[in-house]
């Protein structure tokens, strides 16, 4: 069984996915994805995001919807995201999702080997503050 929280931050939203989440899971978070870019167009405000993705599983995993949801965040003011996840394949994945949304230019994804243990917020201050934070998280060649 699988999770996933938003939290609103100073910078934006941190969403973190767990485990293997079912499509209707999948599509409550991307219900309040879409909540959460209409607050930030109605209130004129620039925002980014840092994704987490541990251990995620999806079975049916749509891309289009994946898609359909960076095109809307972009529209509502998104600047930035950080991705990061342990797994090449699904680093691949989101890769490709992003470059058919046209915001490959605004996300950078991180893959973190098994078992390293840097916190995420590196990830993010690296992608709001263009590598000041030190040591840099590893990044994919999918980035």
């Amino acid at each position: 069984m699988g999770s996933f929280f938003v939290e609103v931050r100073d910078w934006g939203l941190h969403i973190r996915l767990q485990g293997k989440l079912s499509i209707e899971r999948r599509d409550d978070l991307a219900r309040q994805m879409e909540h959460w870019c209409a607050a930030f167009a109605l209130q004129a405000r620039s925002w980014s995001s840092l994704m987490e993705f541990d251990h995620f599983e999806a079975d049916g995993f749509r891309s289009e919807r994946l898609v359909e949801l960076m095109r809307l965040a972009r529209a509502c003011g998104h600047q930035r995201s950080a991705i990061v996840l342990t797994d090449w394949r699904w680093a691949s994945t989101l890769a490709d999702a992003m470059i058919a949304a046209g915001t490959d230019d605004q996300v950078r994804i991180f893959v973190q080997p098994e078992g390293f243990a840097a916190p995420c917020e590196s990830a993010m201050d690296w992608t709001l503050r263009g590598g000041a934070s030190l040591p840099p998280p590893s990044s994919s060649r999918a980035a």
